[in-house]
């Protein structure tokens, strides 16, 4: 049997931010997909066995996607562009998903190129919502 060493990777709690910025001030911050993006591609160069997962919210938090949500949400969503062109393994639903409503979040899943997992979302029949 071989052994290979796993890598897994998380983000949480992203909250909209691309740009290691404050949105408010424009002063430098330590958040933001495009700051860790090379982080990412380091660590999957250095380990072919690695899963990237978005640990919950993600979607919601930054003018962007206030914007986003409120005037081009006839548009792929910028957050899905991301994680897709990250190329994320899975997504978790945070509680700040359903900020938007859910014509927002289901456009999101269906735009993403990765599974969205949940336990504990049901649907009016006691039902899992998200498959």
């Amino acid at each position: 049997m071989e052994k290979v060493q796993l890598t897994i990777l998380e983000t949480s709690d992203v909250h909209g931010n691309i740009y290691p910025i404050q949105y408010g001030t424009n002063e430098p911050d330590d958040v933001g997909l495009g700051k860790i993006a090379t982080l990412i591609k380091q660590e999957r160069n250095e380990n072919e066995h690695t899963i990237l997962v978005e640990n919950g919210d993600l979607i919601q938090g930054t003018p962007l996607t206030y914007h986003f949500a409120r005037q081009q949400s006839d548009q792929a969503n910028p957050m899905t562009i991301l994680t897709n062109a990250l190329h994320y393994d899975a997504g978790v639903f945070g509680n700040h998903e359903f900020n938007y409503g859910q014509t927002l979040l289901n456009q999101a899943v269906e735009e993403s190129a990765y599974p969205w997992l949940s336990a504990n979302i049901l649907n009016e029949n006691q039902e899992p919502f998200f498959w």
